[in-house]
């Protein structure tokens, strides 16, 4: 009866192990070819040049800053804004310490592009971003992205890396 018991608990156990090692991998996710099109026009309607990343988003490296860029399991001290293409902005933070892991697919993506005191600016399809669930507030539950929002902008510096 127990040794039944016991390699339930040794599979569990590594079950969880390789789990929280996979949280830190990159998910290789790469956005429809609608989505990316829809970047793609913003960014030509309004003249912008920037880089495509084969996840289908787009960014711009403003600084590269210097020393090592964040692992996706480290915490990252940054400044940041998330916009709308008509320039409201949804979010924002002036100093904020956030663990990378937690954040959208596209922050996964975009932050170990650069280095501390680096400033990136990414332009998000909505599968790399809050796709068909949209950004509610947290406190009232108004709707700040709207499911299926084509393009978000997130401009980024880094601070710090621990």
């Amino acid at each position: 009866m127990l040794r039944p018991l016991l390699y339930l608990l040794i599979v569990t156990f590594l079950i969880a192990c390789f789990k929280k090692e996979n949280d830190c991998a990159p998910k290789n996710v790469t956005a429809p070819a609608s989505e990316v099109q829809a970047v793609r026009d913003y960014l030509a309607a309004n003249s912008i040049e920037a880089e495509a990343h084969s996840s289908g988003m787009y960014f711009q490296i403003l600084a590269p800053g210097n020393g090592v860029p964040p692992p996706i399991c480290s915490s990252i001290r940054v400044k940041f804004s998330g916009k709308l293409v008509n320039g409201t902005e949804f979010e924002s933070s002036n100093d904020v310490v956030l663990n990378l892991k937690l954040m959208l697919e596209s922050w996964r993506i975009c932050l170990p592009m650069i280095k501390p005191m680096g400033r990136i600016r990414f332009f998000v399809p909505p599968s790399l971003g809050y796709g068909s669930e949209g950004k509610k507030d947290k406190v009232s539950g108004a709707i700040l992205v709207a499911p299926h929002t084509p393009v978000i902008i997130y401009e980024v510096t880094l601070f710090e890396v621990s």
